[in-house]
């Protein structure tokens, strides 16, 4: 118990000092939903896309091609689809006592799609684009006498529905995204109130992709918005940055060449973050049933460097004991260049896709490995249907 006081203590003293020589920053957004904790919240959703780099945005292709295009997807009859994505947990580095980053939740995506006559093509999905669990935040007041623990949770929900219009080597796509944005027993320091509250908005997404003989252009992009949380602790007017995105595909009968770039204005967040560029390669094989993908995923730098964590500004506790508690943290450095895998199979009623991704350089060594499952409506309920006649 002394060792522990005495350890609080002293990270204590050394974040009063690190304040004092370094620039520090006054948090604008719940903290986990802050953008520097991408780097493991961020959840790359879509296995196909996963594998070879997160590329997909001029690949027309399913269901799981929808959070990048909405015009991409391009399914040739009726689809239900569910997908796992699994973050191996992080050890959260500048807390008072030992903590990891985790992401207890495994399902990333789960939705349906299906063409329209001959030109349509429209979908619904659940998925989960961000998620991070503190696994804990602790620390000792009262010289020790008593143990405070959090377990701060934000999750980003979304419920999205697509529509698409396929005419020619002209794709046009739409996703509107339902988000609840979800935050379970937040850090506030003088206080010992546990939070629970959640914020629904509305965002959309146009995409488009044009087909040139053996090349696909392709470009999507969602607007900055911005709403109201008022949580009990505090106020926050928080800003969904404007996202874009473009690509190039070149596709042969027998693999297929893709390259990206994305920029996120995440510097209307905070002035004193930068804009996030991140730019992505992949490459696929076919041969048989079996597709074989490989790719390069890079993001840069948000912010790096001390941050305040937040306080309790509408009825703090202003007792003593408050005092040595840590006052701040440190965020590493966000870039990550990361190396992907996978492959799918085809088999007579669908298809099984698994890809992952790792960090080889970076602060944050996040691993992100998907499995989906993708099966035939028309095929299932023929099943059903000749045995019922037998």
């Amino acid at each position: 118990m002394i060792k522990r006081l005495f350890f609080t203590v002293i990270l204590c003293v050394a974040s009063v000092f690190l304040l004092a020589q370094t620039d520090s920053l006054y948090l604008l957004l719940p903290q986990f939903s802050n953008p520097f904790y991408d780097t493991f919240s961020r959840n790359y959703i879509g296995s196909t896309a996963a594998g070879r780099g997160y590329t997909g945005v001029s690949i027309l292709g399913g269901l799981d091609n929808a959070l990048l295009n909405p015009a991409a997807v391009l399914p040739d009859s009726a689809l239900v689809f569910v997908e796992m994505n699994i973050k191996p947990s992080l050890e959260a580095d500048g807390y008072p006592l030992y903590a990891n980053y985790t992401s207890p939740v495994p399902i990333g995506l789960f939705g349906l799609s299906f063409p329209l006559e001959n030109k349509f093509s429209f979908g619904v999905l659940y998925n989960l684009p961000k998620s991070i669990t503190l696994d804990d935040y602790s620390f000792f007041i009262n010289q020790g006498a008593d143990l405070i623990q959090r377990f701060p949770v934000y999750n980003l929900h979304q419920a999205t529905a697509l529509f698409a219009f396929h005419n020619g080597p002209l794709h046009l796509g739409l996703d509107i995204h339902n988000q609840l944005h979800y935050i379970d027993d937040p850090i506030y320091l003088r206080s010992y109130e546990r939070i629970r509250d959640s914020k629904y908005h509305l965002r959309i997404q146009p995409g488009i992709i044009y087909q040139f003989g053996p090349a696909n252009i392709g470009f999507s992009m969602m607007p900055a918005t911005k709403f109201g949380w008022n949580l009990k602790c505090a106020n926050y007017d928080f800003i969904m940055p404007l996202w874009l995105t473009g690509g190039i595909e070149f596709v042969k009968p027998e693999f297929t060449i893709a390259t990206e770039a994305e920029w996120e204005q995440t510097s209307d967040i905070c002035n004193s973050f930068a804009d996030r560029f991140t730019f992505k390669a992949g490459f696929e094989k076919r041969k048989d049933n079996t597709v074989y993908r490989f790719g390069y995923h890079f993001t840069s730098n948000v912010y790096s460097g001390m941050i305040h964590l937040e306080q309790n500004v509408v009825n703090p506790d202003t007792s003593n004991a408050w005092n040595t508690v840590p006052q701040a943290v440190f965020i590493e450095d966000n870039t990550q260049h990361s190396l992907t895998a996978g492959l799918s199979y085809r088999f007579k009623s669908g298809i099984l896709n698994l890809s992952a991704m790792q960090v080889i350089l970076g602060d944050v060594k996040k691993t992100q490995i998907n499995l989906s499952l993708s099966c035939y409506l028309n095929y299932i309920f023929r099943k059903k249907e000749v045995q019922f006649n037998e």
